[in-house]
């Protein structure tokens, strides 16, 4: 057993941890130092060394490691843009009490059991309660795991408005030819966006065979596109619903590919800098420096909460637009039978899924980026509140919390109506 194997047994012998955490396969053996993209600046430490990789982040004192994931990994830097966007001071003025598994729990109580370490709430575009824990605070980076999706899918979105994706109803392989395996015959860009791509991607960590495990011995030396070209098809493309994480990177590799530009440089200009972000963001990278386009971002709570506020305004900042008109809608409302929440035998989730945005299992017109350990934006448009979630919580595995946590934050939004 090589190096990096022993470290993910001894880091991950608790069961629970090794069916959850996907993004520690999809980085153990790639050593930090060892990626180099054009443009960008590279982070991180040694894999090799005591304490390093990323299956160190999950080790010890979790808090502080998804504050630092550069410590772990290497990473591209976004800078902070030249003129930010100042939500200005929270008022600090919310009071509520809502229902959690059957208990009435405040919003300090519900922080503390849901290993909360920023809660940020803005209503009609003010801050109106925002708090830190476990050494958390307004300046911190915090990993947002499956939260990026939704970002790689806001800048799918200018490229689609550019040009450079015609269509989202084109095959795939238009723009990526080496997708010549048979599973991607009639895989449309849209097939992949909406995880309706029918592809069978097994996320079980205690499976040495799954997928997600084969593709930390594979990659490399293959490359993604060489190793999603040796996945099957449990599903027609179009009529099933199944989050597998391989449908984004598959979309960061896309976007690469049609702008000419790394994820790095691309989101930087067109989506980082025109938002107004206060602080830096970084993308982790693999050994190829590319950006982990499924789960590889880190931001401070107040920088995710302006592109909910994006979302929630239809793409504009004040008065200029960022993203194209009309991408807003389409990304955040279910457009087939296998998307739609509830009890859904066309879908492996009771959420509602569309553009790589999730909606609560008991639609209100609301939505939300969700992440793994517990990091959601979530948007009520009814309402105009925006709620931003960092957590490090291992109890967001249990199906049953996750979703008590969303319905949480929904009941929440639907208190605030006109004060």
């Amino acid at each position: 057993m090589d190096n990096s194997r022993q470290r993910l047994c001894a880091v991950f012998s608790s069961r629970f941890l090794s069916t959850t955490v996907f993004l520690c396969a999809c980085l153990l053996g790639q050593g930090a130092g060892t990626a180099q993209a054009a443009g960008v600046t590279i982070g991180g430490t040694d894999s090799g060394e005591e304490g390093t990789g990323f299956t160190a982040m999950f080790a010890g004192d979790r808090f502080e490691n998804f504050r630092h994931m550069e410590r772990f990994v290497p990473t591209s830097v976004m800078p902070p843009a030249a003129q930010p966007w100042d939500l200005g001071a929270s008022s600090n003025s919310l009071r509520y009490s809502g229902d959690f598994l059957g208990e009435a729990t405040t919003l300090e109580d519900f922080i503390d059991r849901s290993g909360t370490s920023a809660l940020l709430v803005i209503k009609d575009g003010r801050v109106i309660y925002e708090q830190y824990r476990h050494g958390d605070s307004r300046d911190s980076l915090h990993v947002s795991f499956s939260v990026a999706k939704s970002f790689t899918s806001a800048v799918l979105g200018m490229a689609l408005a550019d040009g450079d994706i015609e269509s989202l109803d084109d095959p795939i392989r238009r723009y990526l030819p080496e997708l010549d395996s048979p599973t991607f015959d009639g895989v449309t860009v849209k097939h992949v966006l909406q995880m309706s791509s029918g592809v069978r991607f097994d996320e079980t960590y205690t499976d040495p065979e799954s997928d997600i495990n084969r593709m930390t011995t594979r990659v490399p030396p293959m490359t993604y596109l060489e190793y999603i070209n040796t996945l099957g098809r449990d599903h027609e493309p179009g009529t099933y619903n199944h989050y597998a994480s391989i449908n984004t990177q598959l979309l960061g590799i896309l976007l690469v590919r049609v702008t000419g530009e790394s994820l790095t440089d691309y989101m930087s200009r067109r989506l980082w800098q025109p938002l107004g972000m206060e602080h830096q963001g970084l993308w982790t990278l693999d050994a190829q420096g590319q950006e982990l386009a499924m789960g590889g971002l880190a931001a401070s709570a107040r920088d995710y909460a302006k592109l909910g506020l994006l979302y929630l305004n239809d793409g504009k900042r004040g008065d200029e637009r960022i993203l194209p008109e009309g991408w807003v809608k389409a990304s955040v409302t279910p457009d087939e039978p296998h998307l739609m929440p509830g009890d859904n035998p066309a879908s492996s989730s009771v959420s509602g899924y569309q553009y790589q945005w999730w909606t609560p299992r008991d639609w209100d017109g609301d939505y939300l980026a969700r992440g793994i350990w517990g990091q959601n934006i979530y948007v009520h448009p009814g309402n105009r509140v925006v709620i931003v979630k960092l957590a490090a919580d291992q109890k967001n595995f249990d199906p049953r919390y996750k979703l008590a946590y969303i319905d949480y934050l929904q009941d929440l939004a639907q208190s605030l109506t006109d004060r």
